[in-house]
């Protein structure tokens, strides 16, 4: 992932119209979220550890909330336009949430390896990795 796929999402202008737009470029994702949602093996009242890789816009983590509200999520982006976007829409959750502006190829500087979580989503960011990145992501 170049530093360029990162700097064109920390565009305010552009990231204030990624959901809207991401309803005509894909007009399905909140159905295939709510299929991830499904096949995720864990009780709505459970406690649970979520890494949120590339939380954009806080789509994907507002579901999830939504559906299990007891989740804790480490939500990560590398641009800070769209952190601050997914703050406003989960900022009532808060409590719950805690981000990190990095990218998520250096998590092992970011995150101590003793953090474990009980799963990991993902949402429209993985594409930006070459091959070669995604089996090094940590």
């Amino acid at each position: 992932m170049e530093s360029r796929s990162t700097d064109a999402y920390d565009v305010p202008s552009r990231v204030t119209a990624y959901d809207r737009d991401m309803l005509i470029m894909h007009p399905n994702r909140g159905k295939m979220i709510q299929v991830a949602l499904d096949l995720l093996p864990v009780q709505p009242e459970r406690e649970f550890r979520v890494l949120d890789l590339g939380v954009g816009t806080g789509f994907f983590s507002a579901e999830l909330l939504s559906r299990h509200p007891h989740a804790n999520i480490i939500a990560i982006d590398g641009a800070k336009s769209m952190v601050k976007l997914a703050a406003k829409r989960l900022g009532a959750l808060d409590s719950q949430v805690s981000f990190l502006i990095t990218d998520f190829r250096n998590l092992d500087t970011h995150l101590p390896r003793t953090e474990e979580f009980d799963t990991v989503i993902s949402s429209y960011a993985l594409h930006h990795l070459s091959k070669s990145e995604k089996e090094t992501v940590p």
